[in-house]
């Protein structure tokens, strides 16, 4: 299973991002609900709360992503998901998850809010470094130690609150950048390639227009958070150039994710009714790839989503 031809179009620039729309084939609705438009209930495990696990509920009628990287805001503690999930509906399960707010534990809150809000590319990022099997260990310290350099940059949250750094970035007046400036989808886009400085750092691709558009904007409202992690060269840097950005989709195009039904004997096929998914993931050289595929009734599986990162991106590297 590899992803259908990429194609990558011109590309725009938001300070020192650089945003390339991608295209790619696909076969249709996929029918799934995604982002604010999905309901999915949010809370504590019924059996006790844990740090690296929440109970997600499917409320709606159709089968529902979540995405890697994807804040659940609340309880008693901010968490973010560690892998892509498909939920039918009805479906209620248990997902795997690490904390983004190291310093709350608040006993008594069970219920978590979801806004499609998407963790920053420099925390998201360290929950692909691991694919690669270079590193392992304490994965919640590192994605802890990632929330904390906001801190040196942007001044203490009383909680350590990755959530809380992105609220008050928002609302900052002297901020130069905004996602509403961000160049707007096009017809039949599905993913795009971003550049910070004068490297590609990711490529996100979705099996249909609708999913990206429902993730597009929170995407670029991540990434904004980053430029304040950035030296004043990479800020100062130029455009990255087109060829890049299409070198880099080659890459992660050429990647092979194995039949739906014989791929990695850790990753179990689950059933949502019609429709069936699994968790892919694969690193090779530089690149490391993670999502989901979907197979439906007399359709050929395809990928839902995945997410290509540039394993020696410097904002990937720093430690």
């Amino acid at each position: 299973m590899k992803i259908p031809q990429l194609h990558v179009g011109a590309g725009s620039r938001l300070g020192p991002l650089s945003i390339f729309p991608v295209w790619t084939s696909g076969s249709g609705n996929l029918g799934l609900s995604t982002g604010a438009h999905a309901d999915v209930a949010v809370t504590e495990l019924a059996s006790g709360a844990q740090v690296a696990r929440l109970t997600v509920t499917n409320n709606g009628p159709h089968p529902a992503l979540l995405l890697e990287g994807e804040l659940l805001e609340g309880g008693q503690q901010h968490r973010t998901c560690a892998r892509d999930v498909v939920l039918g509906p009805g479906e209620t399960r248990d997902i795997d998850t690490f904390c983004v707010e190291a310093g709350r534990w608040e006993a008594g809150q069970s219920s978590h809010r979801r806004q499609a809000r998407r963790a920053p590319l420099n925390v998201w990022s360290e929950l692909a470094n691991s694919l690669d099997g270079r590193r392992g260990g304490d994965r919640q310290g590192r994605i802890w130690e990632r929330v904390s350099r906001f801190e040196s940059a942007r001044g203490a949250s009383v909680t350590s609150s990755l959530l809380d750094h992105m609220d008050r970035f928002k609302e900052d007046a002297r901020n130069r950048f905004d996602a509403a400036d961000a160049p707007a989808a096009l017809e039949g886009q599905r993913g795009v390639v971003i550049g910070l400085g004068q490297q590609p750092l990711l490529l996100e691709v979705f099996g249909t227009n609708t999913l990206f558009r429902r993730h597009y904007r929170q995407l670029i409202d991540s990434a904004l958070l980053d430029l304040e992690l950035l030296s004043p060269q990479a800020l100062a840097s130029g455009p990255m150039p087109g060829q890049r950005a299409r070198d880099f989709a080659a890459h992660v195009q050429a990647m092979d994710f194995g039949t739906f039904d014989d791929g990695a004997a850790a990753v179990e096929v689950r059933n949502h009714g019609a429709l069936r998914s699994r968790n892919v993931s694969r690193a090779a050289g530089t690149v490391s790839a993670a999502g989901i595929a979907v197979e439906l009734p007399k359709r050929r599986p395809q990928l839902a989503h995945l997410t290509g990162w540039n394993t020696k991106h410097p904002l990937m590297e720093m430690a």
